[in-house]
């Protein structure tokens, strides 16, 4: 997920220039980018607006302009004066005007296509049986609660089913296996109306019946991903552990939330998956119950990376999980408050909310 993703009531593209010749060259620019252009007097002005990137001419661009993407543009009669204030100000870019329209206008577009992309974060358990199945379900709920838009992935093929344990067999729409002859581009529009929808999130999950092999190695796998990214404020997929020849989804995972019990093997075995998930930004979310002399801090100091919350034991929900019934602890107050803690943690600044 992109960084430069602009706060709310901010301006995503603003220019500062007193040349109202260079003003209409970027606006007609803006126009084909499909972008609203703002303007401002000063930097300081641009800066405070939380911009997405800063379009400077050369009299603006005095000095470095810190903590924002920086495109001096110029007119042709004015270039060695344009790239000499570049110089100047450190800018990340130079167009020439109208010259380089063509390609500021599909830079600026670029940018755009960034903003709607959502963020995907993977969630593995450290060692089997620790829940990292529901843990995801439970997430997508809480992102749900948080206005943003959910989607929940069924990553392991050999899992059995996650719309089993969360009651979802019956839901009408697409799973995995529908998609196995996708080709090219998926529209994201298609993919949120084909998916069933559960608990005010949506789900792709491999179906009731075993699927055929090489489901997740299929052709059809990154366009669907691509699909999601882009439908989706927040994609969680349960992630199969272990790489497969059936495929796996870390690939496509913009960071791992790593379930980690509170107990001294869990740990162990926690550190050596970190091992293997570099270079991907991997947090632990720690579960108890906790052995002795053991708190959250403590385990995922042990394992070596950041924690992103914890959860207390839940003895009911291996229960409901085998009744498909994984989804009735999602509103308790504890598992509320580890999904605000996992949300703001591993999401923060990484996810937009819904219009």
């Amino acid at each position: 997920m992109s960084s430069w993703i602009p706060a709310a009531e901010s301006a995503a593209v603003v220019l500062v220039s007193s040349s109202q010749s260079i003003r209409d060259e970027v606006a007609r620019v803006a126009v084909a980018a499909g972008l609203a252009l703002t303007s401002a007097s000063t930097v300081n002005d641009a800066l405070a607006l939380r911009p997405a990137v800063v379009l400077l001419d050369r009299d603006s661009a005095r000095h470095a302009v810190p903590g924002c993407p920086v495109i001096v543009v110029g007119l042709e009669d004015q270039e060695a004066g344009t790239w000499t204030a570049a110089s100047r100000c450190n800018a990340d870019r130079v167009a020439i005007l109208p010259q380089a329209a063509g390609w500021l206008a599909e830079h600026l577009g670029m940018l755009q296509r960034a903003q709607d992309e959502g963020t995907i974060v993977g969630v593995l358990g450290a060692a089997g049986g620790v829940g990292a199945s529901t843990i995801s379900a439970w997430l997508a709920a809480c992102a749900r609660s948080r206005d943003l838009r959910p989607l929940l992935v069924d990553g392991d093929p050999f899992g059995g089913g996650l719309e089993l344990a969360l009651g979802g067999e019956a839901l009408p729409g697409v799973r995995w296996p529908d998609l196995g002859e996708v080709r090219g581009t998926l529209n994201p529009d298609q993919l949120i109306h084909a998916l069933p929808s559960l608990d005010g999130f949506s789900l792709l999950s491999m179906g009731a019946e075993p699927p055929a092999p090489g489901v997740l190695a299929s052709a059809a796998v990154p366009a669907i991903m691509e699909a999601a990214r882009s439908a989706f404020d927040l994609t969680v997929v349960d992630v199969a552990r272990g790489w497969s020849a059936e495929g796996s989804l870390l690939p496509y995972c913009d960071s791992i939330l790593l379930v980690v019990p509170g107990r001294v093997r869990a740990i162990s075995a926690a550190r050596a998956v970190v091992a293997q998930l570099q270079p991907l930004p991997v947090r632990a979310a720690v579960r108890g119950p906790l052995g002795p002399d053991l708190d959250p801090a403590r385990v995922a100091d042990a394992v070596g990376i950041p924690g992103a919350g914890y959860l207390p034991h839940l003895r009911a929900a291996a229960g409901n999980e085998n009744q498909g019934r994984g989804l009735d602890l999602a509103r308790q107050r504890s598992v509320r408050s580890f999904g605000r803690s996992v949300l703001d943690t591993v999401l923060a600044g990484t996810v937009k909310a819904a219009a």
